[in-house]
């Protein structure tokens, strides 16, 4: 499977559960990865993970909420590779309070990792996408954004302001041949559900025909669509990967 062929594809929080599963799947179909995070030693395991296999990547130590970060990754991804084709905006964090229980330093740190390293993005990898002619980027949002969580208010405006700057952005960058879409999954099994939703289960089985929870391959297959040229014709799209949840 060759699907991105030859393309420099920037993972963020690649140590996550969707995106070690996105970084495995891009250098599957024949891309050269580069693996962003805080935890340098659980990028080296997904590094070494690739690299056994016969492909190629390489991991940059990446705090999402920095610009200054954002820069610094930036400009080694570029040094050594010379480009970026695909960029996967992974990281977000979540929050199980109402809005009358959030803290000014709560939202602050939902609004500075969900929404400020967007911006980081944008402001760091449109210019260089301009001018190697194109590129791809591809923000893990969420159906939440879209019908709402009981209890989690601050997390759900988070995610519908994501979709709408990368609506917003996939409109302004169109025409430098910049594709911008979002995926939204639905209930993943991932250890962030685990640790801030404990009893999402029961209310898994309420809302979704599906009779299991999403697995992070589920997403990572969309995103590798959005990323690869099958997708050149897609901008500004909301894939939803959420097992039939059609109500609150």
């Amino acid at each position: 499977m060759n699907r991105l062929l030859g393309k420099v594809v920037l993972v963020t929080e690649a140590q996550s559960s969707i995106g070690a599963a996105t970084a495995r799947l891009a250098s599957n179909n024949g891309a050269i990865v580069v693996c962003t995070g805080k935890s340098l030693d659980k990028l080296a395991t997904i590094v070494s993970e690739i690299t056994q296999k016969g492909g190629t990547a390489v991991s940059f130590e990446h705090d999402i909420s920095s610009f200054k970060s954002w820069q610094k990754v930036i400009a080694r991804t570029i040094k050594k590779y010379a480009k970026i084709d695909v960029l996967v905006n992974n990281a977000g964090i979540s929050s199980p309070k109402i809005l009358l229980e959030l803290s000014a330093e709560d939202w602050y740190k939902i609004q500075t990792i969900d929404l400020n390293s967007f911006t980081y993005v944008l402001k760091e990898v449109l210019p260089i996408m301009k001018k190697n002619g194109g590129g791809s980027i591809v923000t893990v949002s969420s159906l939440q954004g879209l019908v709402g969580l009981p209890e989690s208010s601050p997390y759900v405006a988070a995610k519908d302001v994501l979709r709408s700057q990368t609506l917003d952005a996939a409109f302004e960058y169109a025409k430098d041949n910049i594709r911008i879409n979002s995926i939204c999954p639905g209930v993943i099994h991932t250890p962030l559900i685990e640790t801030s939703f404990p009893n999402i289960k029961p209310l898994y089985k309420k809302f979704v025909q599906f009779p299991y929870l999403g697995k992070p391959e589920d997403i990572a297959n969309g995103i590798i669509y959005l990323a690869c040229d099958e997708a050149s014709f897609v901008t500004g799209a909301e894939i939803v990967i959420h097992g039939d949840r059609i109500t609150k």
